[in-house]
C-alpha cells in the first residue's frame, strides 16, 4: 500500500508494517489475485502478532 508519494519516488508499506522507497515508474495497479494475497498474508500476520496458531 502507498503511503506516501513526492517526486519520481512512493514510500509503500508491507502488511506487516515494515516500509520501504520504490520508484514510482515501478508500480502498477494491484489486481483482485493481488489483493486477495495481500488480505490473506495481512491476516496471516494478524494471527502472527497474536501468537495463534494460523485457521487451516
Amino acid at each position: 500500500m502507498v503511503i506516501q508519494a513526492g517526486g519520481a519516488c512512493a514510500i509503500v508499506v508491507r502488511p506487516g508494517g515494515q516500509p520501504w522507497e520504490v520508484l514510482l515508474r515501478r508500480l502498477s495497479p494491484g489486481t483482485d489475485y493481488h489483493c486477495r494475497q495481500l488480505d490473506a498474508l495481512a491476516s496471516h500476520v494478524a494471527y502472527q502478532r497474536r501468537g495463534e496458531e494460523r485457521p487451516r
